[in-house]
């Protein structure tokens, strides 16, 4: 099995071997896309699907060193079903609190792991909720938007992309603002160690259904709902650092409409890359931003969870039940 973020020990909080805990996240691909500046750091090929994983393995790695025995979690989804993989593996008892239009898919991803999941109205009920029952029920709140142990995971992002070059920019869907965070207190950290020649712009991308930190930066019409579920956190802890980390590296934010998420679905797909809406985000965002330089983009999780069927789809679609239709559809298809 791969070291995980573990590879990186050395720049990471010491946290004793026994108790390190990986499913083999990180060391993710990194390619450009056809005809454009842009490179995808494809982080959908975390065990769980998402960028998540790195930093629930550091999360999860400490609970086990505190002896945490149950852990409460608020979430639109990634963070539920990485948390709960990783806590089953661990060996931890996990609760969940989530949207009621969190996807299926994910949730099932969740109960299998073992979880419990308690449904709320939206996201902010569910931050709501969790807190509340944390309390009450005595278990440890893991809730990414103020959980300070998932921070050194997302760090191993900026260390990997650095392993193959230092990019101009990078432009990061931003819902909790931890991923952000991570990833920009690390570079901060090289730059500091004179490990880096510059330090790239870091540009915050939301969508227009919900933008508190890249509306800090920019005008939008707000929309009544998104297709990205998962950059939908309309309150968080780390909205100030993020807003202080985009402004300190001459970055800014970038608010998307779901026309724009859906074409850089679309887009990402004729790479080969099947991302979720959510994941997407941060394509949309510099599509729209068309910056010069070697551009990063941070696809954050597998359309795999998502499961989108488009109704144009079924133009692509075609149903054989004989050797005479068959025969027919060849013709078809041949001219």
């Amino acid at each position: 099995m791969k070291a995980g973020i573990w590879r990186f020990s050395n720049r990471l909080p010491k946290v004793p071997k026994p108790f390190q805990v990986t499913l083999g996240e990180g060391d993710t691909p990194i390619f450009k896309l056809q005809g454009s500046n842009i490179y995808v750091k494809t982080e959908s090929v975390n065990p769980t699907g998402s960028f998540k994983d790195r930093g629930t393995a550091f999360l999860v790695s400490k609970l086990k060193q505190e002896g945490t025995k149950r852990v409460l979690i608020d979430s639109s989804g990634n963070a539920a079903v990485s948390t709960s993989a990783y806590c089953a593996h661990a060996g931890i008892t996990h609760l969940a609190v989530m949207p009621k239009y969190s996807h299926l898919e994910k949730k099932v991803n969740v109960l299998w792991h073992g979880s419990t999941i308690i449904e709320a109205p939206d996201r902010e009920a569910a931050r709501i909720y969790a807190r509340k029952m944390t309390k009450e029920l005595g278990c440890r709140y893991i809730g990414f938007a103020v959980e300070e142990n998932a921070i050194p995971g997302f760090k191993t992002t900026a260390y990997e992309i650095q392993e193959d070059f230092t990019p101009d920019a990078v432009f990061i869907p931003v819902g909790g603002g931890g991923n952000l965070v991570g990833i920009g207190r690390a570079y901060l950290e090289m730059e500091k160690a004179s490990e880096v020649e510059r330090i790239p712009q870091l540009h915050a991308v939301q969508s227009a259904a919900c933008a508190p930190i890249a509306g800090e930066f920019t005008d939008f019409l707000k929309e009544d709902s998104t297709l990205a579920e998962g950059v939908i956190v309309p309150y968080t802890e780390r909205k100030d650092e993020a807003v202080k980390l985009v402004k300190e590296t001459d970055g800014t934010g970038w608010v998307v409409r779901d026309e724009e998420i859906l074409r850089a679905v679309a887009i990402l797909a004729s790479n080969g890359v099947y991302a979720s809406p959510t994941a997407a985000v941060a394509v949309a965002g510099a599509l729209r931003a068309k910056p010069k330089g070697r551009i990063v983009c941070i696809v954050t999780d597998t359309g795999l969870k998502s499961n989108m069927m488009m109704d144009q789809f079924g133009k692509r679609i075609f149903k054989v039940d004989s050797e005479e239709a068959l025969t027919r559809l060849v013709e078809v298809l041949r001219h």
